[in-house]
């Protein structure tokens, strides 16, 4: 009999939790990113602490998601880490939310080293006050590797 009500309480309370979850889980955003003209999705990250890339911006990464609409305008969610080297404290991560503007460019060399090359030499600048650089705009997954730091970025339609 014990053994009874200890699995209905059980029972109960998972069900209870469930309940909670389920009535109080966060709003899904308001706005519709499926007519989005481009999505990028990226990362850059910096984990060997001997490379050069360390000493420039750090050991860590950023990760992001870029939805561009029509019209110029779009949404990003972009969030980076640091790390401390031996444990000397400083490290942490961040995440930041903006609404950029967007353009097209053609330019027959990538503008800037941490860009991969375009193969139709198209690329997006998208405004941000990240210093996030110029994206290809040729749909498609691109690996790049800057001073020991390693890079993927998808173009998607």
């Amino acid at each position: 009999m014990k053994r009874f009500r200890l699995f209905t309480s059980v029972a109960v309370a998972c069900a209870g939790a469930a309940a909670v979850f389920a009535f109080a889980s966060p709003a899904r955003a308001g706005s519709d990113y499926s007519g989005a003209q481009v999505q990028i999705t990226f990362s850059l990250n910096c984990n060997n602490p001997s490379a050069p890339c360390q000493h420039v911006f750090g050991l860590g990464g950023i990760w992001g998601w870029i939805a561009l609409m029509p019209g110029g305008t779009g949404n990003a969610e972009v969030t980076d880490c640091g790390h401390s080297v031996g444990g000397g404290g400083g490290g942490g991560a961040q995440h930041v939310s903006f609404d950029p503007t967007w353009s097209e460019f053609s330019s027959p060399s990538a503008p800037s080293p941490i860009t991969p090359t375009d193969p139709n030499g198209n690329y997006l600048n998208v405004s941000n006050s990240l210093g996030l650089p110029p994206f290809p705009a040729t749909y498609g997954h691109y690996s790049v590797t800057f001073m020991g730091a390693k890079g993927q970025v998808t173009i998607a339609p």
